[in-house]
């Protein structure tokens, strides 16, 4: 029983080793007593008592008279200091179920005890407690990444393992916390020995990414029984073994499927994983899916990723390169051909071909062409692309072929729409083929280990510094593309009219894109308008059934191609000048698109760094079960956003009023959903997602560090961060007192302290400004950007 008293959070003594350190027992979970439900009766009893959260242990009071173990639970120092320097106790000291003080204080996270016993001679490996582990093992349960750091650079041996058979990679696996497992996965210990991923070779059972516990089990079968979608990923992008089989035969793919959980499944296929791999009585994944009730989740995470129900990868018509030469030709023949309808068939029954064909094309590519099963088909395809590149190609033609010789008094006119068309095609290609910016990976696995083991010392190793699945170091104003698959430096948004992501890079050539579309656009009406004013036939007589005025109907019956042509490009001139509009005030404020969503949904421009935990199922568990030990259940209902902004709790609660919605609930939600789609294809939906649209309303007024004015804003932009002195790929930090304009700086370069002897001048000068806030007082400034983490 636990003794009042001791601090919320803490493992006290009097509750046992038994009750820090678990005894977890695995069985198969096709023969727990012949169930075949997928509920906890065999959840529970295939990996047995999950690993512990030190949240959910109750809170106890210090034992009397206190001991040096009890003064470790509580990070007393002081305590501790006296008990060893008057020597009443040492720093070896046992307490009555062999446990040290340094055990304690490692489990609770007590970092100035640790490193003041590791001082005073503590064996850094000291086995103790009923499972017979280390100092580190314990750390590692709970997901204290310093006080693993500390205790592996005090030589701590990672490989040790414990009565189960746990290792420090297993039991940090169990506590489902990120940044502990991508700093233990970075020691030389777990290197992978199955880079390759390939099926015959042999991992060892003993050491490396792919040791064993005492029933086979390896860390990736852990994640993929927890349902933890990161620590997946991690492990995978690691070099974890697909193909290893524990005692019972059981592949990390039978159990993401005991688990159900989809996000892992798919992870699993994506990687490559063998869905005809038998476990000891013969049962494939698909199987025990079957049997399991989880059948669902694995066609749909196999459908997901691009796979048939069987595990074969399906294969369309075409090859993948032909595919998006047929997805950006499609477009070009189709709307000629709607056009072509439209002039030879009444407007009435035009409409109702000419929307026929339109499907016909958005069926061909979308159903025929691309997988509609896989995920975010449509985003990773150039379809948006091919319809805004085919449009400008037709609106060329026919400014080709009738306007530039049909309007001979308007000769600067068409030089002008010339050069625009020109400059509106090469930038859409550029913004469409170059890089938007990269954040700069480490090249090898001694970078890698370098930069973790950096910002784990500068206690920057969390979310906001970090991407983990990058594997980078994360610039400030950069978010990762779940499309590109990188971190993207100064990221506004994914456009999918150019089938890219907006960055650092390429934004420039992405606003002269759409302002040039803009201008082009009305330059083009107005000359199809003077078209028309100078070649009309005096008796050219409209057609009946036109509604339109009759100067408009007779110019249609005239040349309805043309007129088709230029409504639709008047039809993108709704889009384009409020994407423009927004682009351009933005610009002046030194802001993006990404930042002022994130402004109005979570009060920072910064937002929420690194990936939602969302995706880690037994942290979500665990975190729902300290809250609800904690009386806050209430809290835990009130939604989760993730990355992306959708609250699990809304997501859930969304179904409650299924029952209760009438016909004219529904159509409204069908019209909302629409509506949303539509403004997701234009870029818009940024901006009314959530509560993004409070951004707008607050961008006057926001702490913004890199604001200096419209006219250094502007600079700043075209010159590609130079006006500020920053390369946003590699801006992690805000220079100590904000930034400078490069008028400012090179007028007070003299003043600088850190210019160098000869007074290079402003470039010099606002590095080494840059290079101030890389230190402790950084943070402060951050914070004017984006909430700071103490968190890792």
């Amino acid at each position: 029983m636990a003794s009042p008293g001791a601090a919320p959070g803490t493992f006290s003594s009097s509750l046992g080793a038994k009750a820090s350190q678990p005894v977890i027992t695995l069985v198969d979970p096709l023969a727990a007593d012949g169930e075949a439900g997928h509920g906890a009766s065999w959840t529970d009893a295939s990996f047995g008592q999950q690993p512990p959260s030190p949240g959910i242990v109750p809170p106890s009071r210090p034992e009397t008279p206190t001991t040096i173990h009890s003064a470790a639970q509580r990070g007393d120092l002081a305590t501790i200091k006296s008990l060893i320097e008057s020597g009443r106790a040492t720093a070896q000291d046992r307490d009555e179920e062999g446990i040290t003080p340094l055990h304690w204080a490692s489990i609770n996270a007590q970092l100035p005890v640790c490193v003041y016993l590791l001082d005073q001679g503590a064996d850094v490996d000291a086995l103790g407690g009923e499972l017979v582990a280390s100092p580190l093992q314990w750390a590692a349960r709970s997901g204290h990444i310093y006080i693993i750091h500390l205790l592996l650079s005090r030589g701590a041996d990672p490989l040790l393992k414990d009565a189960q058979g746990f290792n420090s990679l297993h039991l940090v696996t169990h506590s489902s916390a990120v940044m502990p497992l991508v700093y233990l996965l970075q020691q030389p210990a777990f290197g992978s020995h199955a880079e390759s991923n390939d099926r015959d070779a042999l991992p060892n059972k003993d050491e490396g990414i792919d040791a064993e516990d005492a029933q086979g089990h390896t860390a990736l079968m852990w994640a993929a029984y927890q349902g933890d979608a990161i620590s997946v990923e991690l492990l995978i992008l690691h070099g974890a073994s697909l193909y290893t089989q524990d005692h019972l035969g059981l592949s990390p793919m039978h159990w993401a499927v005991v688990k159900g959980n989809r996000l892992c499944i798919r992870q699993l296929a994506v990687a490559g994983a063998d869905m005809s791999m038998k476990q000891n009585e013969g049962k494939t994944p698909r199987e025990m899916a079957i049997e399991l009730k989880s059948l669902p989740s694995l066609e749909k995470a196999l459908a997901d990723a691009g796979y048939c129900a069987d595990g074969s990868k399906r294969r369309g018509p075409l090859n993948p390169r032909n595919t998006k030469v047929a997805i950006l030709l499609l477009p070009f023949f189709f709307l000629g051909l709607i056009f072509w309808t439209f002039s030879i068939l009444p407007w009435y029954t035009g409409l109702l071909l000419a929307m026929a064909e339109f499907f016909c094309m958005h069926h061909i590519i979308t159903r025929v062409l691309l997988d509609p099963q896989e995920a975010e088909f449509m985003q990773k395809s150039p379809y948006f692309l091919a319809i805004v590149s085919d449009s400008i190609a037709w609106v060329g033609i026919e400014w080709g072929v009738k306007l530039v010789r049909g309007t001979p008094g308007l000769a600067i006119w068409n030089l002008f729409f010339f050069i625009v068309f020109l400059l509106c095609s090469w930038n859409l290609l550029l913004a469409a083929s170059m890089e938007p910016g990269y954040a700069l990976q480490p090249q090898t696995e001694t970078e890698r280990r370098l930069l973790v083991e950096q910002l784990l010392e500068e206690y920057k190793l969390n979310g906001q510094n970090f991407c983990v699945i990058c594997m980078c170091r994360r610039p400030l104003r950069s978010k990762h593309c779940k499309l590109c698959k990188r971190c993207v430096a100064r990221h506004d948004h994914h456009c999918p009219w150019v089938s890219n992501c907006i960055g650092a890079e390429n934004h420039r050539q992405f606003l002269v894109f759409i302002a040039s579309l803009v201008v082009g656009i009305i330059i083009f009406l107005y000359l199809s308008y003077a078209y028309y004013a100078a070649n009309l036939p005096a008796d050219t007589l409209p057609v009946s059934s036109c509604i339109l005025p009759a100067s408009i109907c007779a110019a249609t019956s005239w040349d309805t191609f043309l007129f088709a042509t230029s409504a639709w490009a008047a039809l993108q001139l709704i889009w384009t000048i409020i994407l423009l509009g927004a682009q351009l005030l933005q610009i002046s404020r030194q802001m993006t698109t990404l930042e002022v969503s994130n402004l109005g949904r979570y009060g920072y421009m910064g937002g929420k760094g690194g990936s939602s935990m969302v995706t880690q199922s037994n942290f979500m568990a665990q975190r729902a079960a300290a809250l609800g030990a904690a009386g806050s259940l209430a809290a835990a209902a009130g939604g989760h956003e993730d990355s992306d902004g959708d609250g699990v709790a809304g997501r859930g609660s969304h179904g409650a009023h299924g029952g209760h919605r009438g016909g004219k609930r529904c159509f409204l939600d069908v019209l909302c959903g629409a509506s949303n789609c539509l403004l997701s294809v234009v870029g818009l939906d940024l901006y009314t997602r959530g509560k993004a649209g409070e951004g707008l309303k607050r961008a006057s007024a926001a702490g913004n560090p890199f604001d200096k004015g419209v006219l250094a804003n502007c600079k700043d932009f075209w010159t590609r961060g130079r006006e500020l002195g920053v390369r946003y790929e590699e801006l992690y930090d805000i220079p100590v007192g904000g930034f400078q304009s490069s008028s400012y700086a090179s007028a007070s370069a003299v003043r600088l302290p850190d210019d160098g002897p000869g007074g290079t001048g402003r470039r010099w000068s606002m590095w080494s400004g840059l290079k101030q806030g890389l230190g402790g007082r950084g943070s402060r400034a951050r914070g004017e950007y984006e909430a700071v983490s103490d968190q890792a």
